[in-house]
Parts: structure tokens; sequence; C-alpha cells
């Protein structure tokens, strides 16, 4: 039972829920409505099942289930109350609480990478807390496997400007250092308080970005 909205992307938007069968609050992802019968988008949303169910591990975000039905593509996560990155990036977080975060989802993206899955969007959104203050990496919505050549061709993307990659930018390429370097982002801004690069328009950030690289970071 879909109730009301967590957040919305380009290819799907994600609901609060009640699974009836066990009367548990979850998370679901609903593919848009225009892209539900479109074989490729469908074909992501089933990579994006695959790479999860895979993925075992205590920083990322669990997922209970997926289906498909004419116009529609649902994937059924575990529900996280406590917020997000994103939302939790106000004031500079201490070196400790810093470190505990890329603890966890260092460790996530070690596993996704020794399984051969680049996340390609590891950005402060999706970086998510339970009401315990534990972290988990979400979104693996434009993650790629390396044997899925076929599917790294088709959802190309240059991730989030702000925390995408220089190689990202260039040629939608990414690998395992990539999502390193992202997560490098995320904690630069978190430490200082404010993003490592500032621009009122999204070419001139990257402009700088591939000028100058990452700024030294002075606490």
């Amino acid at each position: 039972v879909l109730m009301d909205p967590l957040g919305e992307g380009s290819f799907g938007t994600v609901y609060r829920a009640v699974q009836p069968s066990v009367g548990r609050e979850v998370a679901v992802k609903v593919v848009r409505a225009d892209l539900a019968d479109d074989p490729a988008y469908v074909r992501r949303f089933e990579g994006e099942a695959r790479i999860v169910a895979r993925l075992e591990h205590p920083h990322i975000v669990p997922l209970y289930d997926f289906w498909r039905e004419p116009g529609g593509a649902y994937l059924v996560f575990r529900l996280l109350k406590g917020g997000s990155v994103e939302e939790a990036r106000t004031t500079p977080w201490s070196l400790d609480r810093v470190s505990q975060l890329l603890g966890g989802i260092g460790g996530a993206l070690a596993v996704a990478h020794l399984a051969g899955v680049v996340h390609r969007d590891v950005k402060p959104a999706n970086l998510l807390f339970d009401e315990a203050g534990h972290s988990y990496l979400a979104d693996f919505g434009i993650a790629i496997h390396d044997l899925t050549a076929e599917r790294a061709d088709t959802v190309r993307s240059a991730g989030t400007p702000l925390y995408a990659s220089p190689e990202q930018i260039r040629d939608g390429q990414a690998s395992a250092r990539s999502d390193q370097y992202s997560l490098a982002v995320v904690a630069w801004e978190l430490l200082a308080g404010r993003p490592p690069f500032e621009a009122s328009r999204v070419t001139d950030l990257l402009r700088d970005k591939l000028t100058h690289g990452l700024p030294q970071l002075t606490l």
C-alpha cells in the first residue's frame, strides 16, 4: 500500500509504503508511468534489483522484493527513518563523525567493487541513516557491473556534477576509483561545512573541477 512520496528522480519515485503480508513499513521505488513499458528502463530496474540482491553488506540498503506488471515496475527496500547525509550537512562535522561515515560507506563500496559493481552516483542524498545513526549506501539505479557491457553503453551517466569524478565528466566512464573520488568529495564537504567547488552555473563548476582538481582542505 503506497503512502507519501519520499523522493523523486529522473526515472522514478520512492514512496513510503506498508507491506500488508507482514505489516511493516517499506520504501517502494516505482518507475515513472511514461517509462514503465519502455524495455530499456524496465531492464534498468531489473539490473538494479540484481545488483543490490548480490551485494550483502551491513551498510547497503537491503532489497526485499522486485516485481513487474503491465504499466509498472517496483523495487521494495528497507525503509530507513534517520534521514540522509544531505539533510545532516547543515554544519561542519567532526573528524570522528566523518571517519565513522567513511568506515561504513567505504566498506559498502569495497564490497561492491570486489563484485565488479561501480555505483557511479555517490552523494549525500544517497547516503542514508537508520534511527540508530548507522549509515547506508542507497540507490544503485545507474550502477554498472563490469560484465554488463550493454548496460554500461546504454546507461551512460556523468553522475551528479559536484561529486562526479573527472573521468565521468569527460567521457561518462567510471571505475571503482570514481566512487572513491565521490566519497572523498562528500567527506571534504562535511568537514569544511561547504562544498569544495562553488559556482552559479554547472558549466563553471565542471570547468573548475577539471582545471584545478580537489582543493586542499584546511581544518
